[in-house]
């Protein structure tokens, strides 16, 4: 009996994990297919997101998709209500296990404006995402950073959301 319950759990976080990542639909899910003709922009640093997210080592980020690549182009507009046709670069870099909320996301917009706002919105879907499903992934959501840094406008989720934001910060500066 107890192995049966313990395999209906097991089965159900399963689901959340993965309904996680995809906000309740194969649709929204990120995908890490790459276009081979993806084109991206640079920072004043001569640098584009995928330089900089690439360069960056957290626990749990273990995934990504950048501007240019299809995968990006199908999920700007899901996960933050940008189409792709108004940035110039950006890119994510997630974890691809549910269990983490770990997440970066620089983007670029074409027309200098601010993505202050879809990054905070993005926040918010996060904390209310994890709050019931994963409270201890809470804290980090909470202490999550949101900034500018040259042209680019960045959400750090992470327990090292200081340090990887300086990073990216001197990697544009």
């Amino acid at each position: 009996m107890f192995l049966r319950v313990l395999c209906v759990i097991t089965s159900a976080l399963t689901v959340l994990t993965t309904l996680s990542m995809t906000s309740c639909g194969a649709d929204n899910a990120i995908s890490s297919e790459a276009s081979e003709s993806a084109v991206t922009s640079t920072a004043d640093s001569g640098k584009t997101a995928k330089d900089i997210l690439s360069a960056i080592e957290g626990d749990h980020m273990d995934a990504s998709t950048f501007y240019g690549e299809d995968s990006f182009t199908k999920n700007v507009e899901k996960l933050y209500g940008i189409e792709a046709d108004k940035l110039s670069d950006g890119g994510i870099l997630y974890s691809s296990d549910g269990n983490y909320a770990d997440e970066i996301s620089m983007l670029k917009m074409a027309d200098g404006s601010s993505a202050k706002s879809q990054l905070a919105d993005r926040l918010n879907y996060r904390l209310n995402q994890y709050e019931n499903y994963k409270p201890e992934e809470t804290k980090k959501i909470q202490a999550a950073k949101i900034f500018q840094a040259g042209d680019y406008w960045v959400l750090v989720i992470s327990d090292n959301a200081d340090e990887i934001s300086d990073e990216i910060t001197d990697m544009i500066n």
